[in-house]
């Protein structure tokens, strides 16, 4: 009895340190997957992960600093509206069409930017800073640098 005590009890302190990720970052999934860098569905996934931080980034931001917020909301279009191109072209598929695949995975990871996001800030009090968010965006202002 008192080596399944302390086999709870230690289990609950360890488990306080763990911090699930619902994401890799994007350097170490381009990492993982080197080859696939010219690939378009490596290409869309990229421009959609950096759209969706670029969205998390603008919904952090709007009310305490508009300026920022508003650089934030233009990359997010731009690279939303790259995601599309690139399906429309290597797809083939029609605008309306590719728009609504890369909104519907959008959505997706935002929820999952969000959900890190909080649990991270509720543990260090910050949302982006020394985790993979503030890596993909760190990522992504590269990437924009890149293509603009």
């Amino acid at each position: 009895m008192k080596k399944l005590l302390g086999i709870v009890v230690l289990g609950l302190l360890l488990s306080g340190n763990a911090y699930a990720r619902s994401m890799i970052s994007i350097s170490e999934y381009i990492q993982k997957n080197p080859k696939n860098s010219k690939d378009p569905i490596t290409q869309v996934y990229i421009t959609k992960r950096c759209s969706a931080v670029n969205l998390y980034m603008f919904t952090l931001t709007q009310d305490k600093d508009p300026k920022t917020a508003e650089s934030f909301v233009k990359a997010y279009e731009h690279l939303f509206n790259l995601s599309a191109k690139i399906l429309v072209k290597y797809a083939n598929l029609d605008l309306k069409t590719a728009a609504s695949k890369v909104t519907t995975d959008l959505d997706g990871m935002m929820q999952y930017y969000i959900k890190d996001g909080q649990d991270y800030f509720v543990r260090t009090g910050s949302y982006i800073i020394d985790n993979y968010i503030g890596d993909d965006l760190r990522y992504c202002k590269k990437l924009m640098k890149k293509i603009k």
